[in-house]
């Protein structure tokens, strides 16, 4: 803890001078700017998060297809901005190339024999993560409705790539939290793992769709019931429209208000079965583990 004396600045204004191992650290000079944030712990000062940048090296010779996308998603999850990436075969680098075209805003802007350099471009995305995470929200939403409406073949074919458009922005988001666009510890990590439980989501949606895909019938309630979570968990943590317990009495079997009467959403999933209905119910049950993680936060604020 670093305790700092209040020097008056002009008529109306007080200022504070830096830790200098802090202003070391991050690499800060005269004229940089700083993010400013009022929280409830107090005033939050953190270095521009757009402006600190970050490099590395890394070796893919080797590898293979799953390994590289293994790899390079991990790098651009913790920020990095400029990567240099050594490599041997031509496979390899058709490997590479073809993973950063599913990273948002990563490009190879050098190729040379044997290594190329992957550099971070700016992206208009990257100002605004409340609206990106609640996009992620909107994916998931929009692919439980399509499917609801339409359980044929060809809708099915589209949804493998329809979870690659939302890893992509899943992505996007774990890679601003890490450059430091969340100020608060507390609500990082929060957010944090509720993006990777909606990564699973929509995974749970394309194995959805290809047990579906053998038989399909008979789903259109199950998929309703997933949706109807999804949007109370959104409404509940971006509107503050309900509150956890709406989830518990949605889905536990018993809740001590209500005896007298099932849980709808349990009660469904208790009675049907299948391979299918698996994931439908995976899908249930990490909407109420994010609707722990996101709204009762909010309970402990008030």
């Amino acid at each position: 803890m670093y305790a700092r004396k209040l020097i008056a600045h002009g008529p109306s204004s007080l200022t504070i001078a830096l830790p200098f191992k802090w202003v070391q650290k991050y690499g800060l000079e005269k004229g940089d700017v700083v993010a400013v944030e009022e929280t409830d712990q107090g005033l939050c000062v953190n270095p521009k998060a757009s402006e600190r940048k970050k490099d590395i090296q890394i070796s893919l010779v080797g590898h293979d297809w799953p390994a590289i996308v293994t790899v390079l998603t991990t790098v651009y999850r913790r920020g990095y901005d400029q990567v240099r990436v050594r490599y041997e075969t031509p496979q390899e680098y058709q490997d590479i190339s073809t993973s950063v075209r599913l990273l948002l805003g990563y490009a190879i802007t050098e190729n040379r024999k044997g290594s190329c350099h992957i550099k971070s471009l700016p992206s208009e995305l990257e100002q605004d993560f409340p609206t990106l995470f609640r996009r992620v929200f909107f994916i998931l939403l929009q692919e439980l409705d399509d499917l609801s409406e339409n359980l044929d073949a060809e809708t099915f074919k589209s949804f493998y790539h329809r979870d690659a458009d939302l890893n992509a922005i899943v992505n996007l988001a774990l890679r601003m939290i890490n450059k430091g666009y969340i100020h608060d510890r507390f609500q990082e990590l929060h957010l944090f793992h509720a993006l990777l439980i909606l990564e699973e989501m929509g995974d749970d949606i394309t194995r959805f769709t290809i047990e579906a895909a053998k038989d399909g019938k008979g789903l259109k309630t199950g998929l309703q019931h997933c949706a109807k979570l999804l949007r109370l968990l959104h409404d509940g943590y971006f509107q503050k429209t309900i509150g956890i317990m709406e989830f518990y009495k949605q889905y536990y079997l018993y809740w001590p208000d209500v005896k007298k009467s099932a849980a709808p959403v349990y009660d469904y999933f208790t009675k049907e079965k299948g391979k299918h209905v698996f994931y439908l119910r995976s899908i249930v049950e990490k909407t109420i583990q994010l609707a722990e993680i996101l709204l009762l936060p909010q309970i402990e604020e008030k």
